[in-house]
């Protein structure tokens, strides 16, 4: 099957770009396009995936209507890719936020779903007793290069971020990215460049943040949820990253049919930072088999 792509319709004109790599009967939905397709080809290997990106980010349409919050227009983003692409079960991976995304989809549509991964997510619960936004600042500002965010601020009160956006948000990225990383240096390897798209922009991402990320949205429990959802899930978490590893347990334990794999040295971005346990433990996964190292959780209260 040759790659292909295009767009979703959804509400009132709005439209979410896909695009669909590789072979197999197993499709594999994964959000954020702009940001993991040109990195997670090689999963294509014996699946279908399905790359695409929610409204506001990439090539998908903005949705200017801050009454949409993402915790339900994401889910709704989501179903309409699989009814657009007439996906009757679908396997999912997650990545940050999206990790809970997913899950939320798959308590919604438990049928529906053959294998979920969530790969480096938020927390099941905000807050919880592990989370400590102080410390996990403080860790992040260590890991800054002091001459490089002097050098991106005197970019930006030059006009570089409206004059040349694009060279301004690699660099940005540059920085600041790396601050979720255990191997900063993995980031040569990136080969996505989200930059090329407007959405993706500094100013108009945090403009996306404001508008449908409120406080408000922050708060939730979703474990009496969780708890019941029974398909096979692998919850993969870099030690390295500023989310806490309780985090990772806390989904792992909750999930009734979950695994941990935790990959030491590597960040938020397992993909990136430790290729040769990320691929083969996903890969294996998604053909219906636990990864060696992936452990057990038990449940706390």
């Amino acid at each position: 099957m040759q790659p292909s792509e295009g767009y979703v319709p959804i509400e009132r004109g709005l439209h979410l770009y896909y695009r669909m790599v590789g072979e197999g009967s197993n499709a594999v939905i994964i959000s954020s396009a702009h940001f993991l397709e040109a990195d997670l080809v090689p999963l294509a290997q014996g699946h279908r995936l399905v790359f695409y990106d929610a409204r506001g980010r990439g090539r998908s349409d903005a949705d200017l209507d801050e009454s949409h919050i993402w915790t339900d227009y994401e889910l709704q983003d989501l179903e309409a890719v699989c009814q657009h692409l007439g996906l009757e079960r679908v396997s999912l991976i997650g990545w940050s936020y999206s990790g809970g995304v997913v899950a939320l989809y798959a308590m919604a549509y438990p049928t529906r779903v053959n294998r979920l991964v969530l790969m480096c997510s938020i927390s099941p619960r905000y807050p919880a007793p592990y989370n400590d936004e102080e410390a996990e600042e403080k860790k992040a500002e260590s890991r800054l290069n002091p001459s490089d965010v002097k050098r991106l601020e005197e970019m930006r009160q030059a006009g570089l971020e409206t004059s040349g956006p694009v060279v301004y948000c690699r660099e940005h990225g540059r920085v600041h990215w790396p601050c979720q990383m255990g191997r900063p240096e993995a980031l040569a390897r990136m080969r996505s460049d989200p930059c090329v798209f407007q959405n993706e922009w500094p100013q108009n991402l945090s403009e996306h943040w404001r508008k449908h990320f409120p406080e408000r949205s922050r708060k939730y429990d979703w474990r009496p949820r969780a708890a019941s959802l029974n398909v096979p899930v692998l919850v993969i978490h870099g030690m390295e990253d500023l989310i806490p590893l309780e985090s990772s347990q806390e989904w792992a334990g909750t999930l009734p049919n979950a695994r941990l794999l935790a990959i030491p040295g590597s960040g938020h971005f397992p993909h990136l930072e430790a290729p040769e346990i990320y691929f083969p433990a996903v890969n294996r996964f998604l053909a219906g088999e636990w990864p060696d190292g992936a452990e057990v959780i038990q449940a706390t209260k």
